[in-house]
């Protein structure tokens, strides 16, 4: 028991650092997220738009799925129903060796 705790610290210890990352790692996205946040020179700050109420998004909400629903309807409430017969049984194949007579 002692030993498998020593092999899952020793584990943890060797995937633990981060010796394989190299020094300029995910600079480009910082420079993309600063170049983002950065307001030009003279620019007035941005004013929030109003937004809408629990009431008008739910109605919202409910349009826009209605609007993706089929048109019509089915005149049958349920999905149909495939009947398959088994098949039959051609009188010139005879059966093989390792299936069971009836």
């Amino acid at each position: 028991m002692k030993l498998a705790i020593a092999a899952l610290v020793a584990l943890a210890v060797a995937c633990g650092g981060r010796a394989h990352l190299e020094p300029g790692y995910a600079r480009s996205y910082k420079g993309q997220f600063s170049a983002q946040q950065a307001r030009p020179p003279g620019a007035r700050p941005a004013v929030a738009a109003p937004g809408l109420d629990a009431q008008e998004a739910s109605i919202i909400a409910n349009s826009y799925r209605k609007s993706l629903s089929p048109k019509e309807e089915r005149q049958y409430g349920a999905e149909p129903i495939l009947v398959v017969a088994p098949p039959q049984r051609a009188a010139g194949h005879p059966l093989l060796p390792s299936v069971p007579k009836e």
